[in-house]
């Protein structure tokens, strides 16, 4: 794994505690030396992750739209950013450019970008890694939802093989030397 995307929140008005320890995820990608792909904006935990990465000495590369240059306040210190024109055309970008996904505390936009990855998982489009960062059990609710799917065959068992859940930076930190040494 040379590359990782992030998908997590762009609200500034998130408690800190998810602000801090997108610090440590930032820094902990930059010191393992693995390429940080996100949104580009300089909001929310995605201005916090990327500026610790870029601040650490680490790769960072941003993918943004044209009409989210002034709400997410695209980030400045990038000297890898790429303006795209649509969502779509985004989320290609960070898909291409990714070895492997995780899925920090995040809100709809995150959801959405977890359930496209995940649902091309199952239709066997991509075999990458997906990593759900369950901080402060932020994700329960969603493993709940996604244990009622498999749970009444709308999904198959084997849907809960598609994830993994990394509940802290200590395991996060292992997972991250396993899958860059392979």
């Amino acid at each position: 794994m040379k590359s990782i995307a992030v998908y997590c929140s762009s609200s500034n008005k998130v408690d800190d505690i998810y602000k801090e320890e997108a610090k440590k995820v930032g820094n902990l990608l930059a010191k393992k030396g693995i390429r940080l792909v996100y949104g580009g904006g300089n909001m929310g935990l995605m201005g916090v992750i990327s500026n610790s990465a870029i601040n650490s000495g680490g790769d960072v590369y941003g993918v943004i739209t044209n009409h989210l240059i002034e709400i997410e306040k695209k980030n400045d210190s990038l000297n890898n950013i790429k303006i795209v024109q649509t969502m779509h055309e985004r989320k290609i970008e960070m898909y291409n450019n990714a070895d492997a996904f995780l899925i920090f505390p995040g809100g709809i936009g995150t959801l959405e970008e977890f359930f496209e990855i995940y649902s091309w998982k199952q239709l066997r489009l991509h075999k990458k890694p997906i990593f759900i960062y369950n901080f402060n059990d932020f994700w329960r609710d969603l493993f709940t939802l996604l244990e009622n799917i498999i749970k009444k065959d709308f999904a198959g068992e084997n849907m809960k093989e598609a994830y993994k859940v990394i509940n802290n930076y200590r395991d996060l930190t292992k997972e991250l030397e396993i899958n860059v040494e392979n």
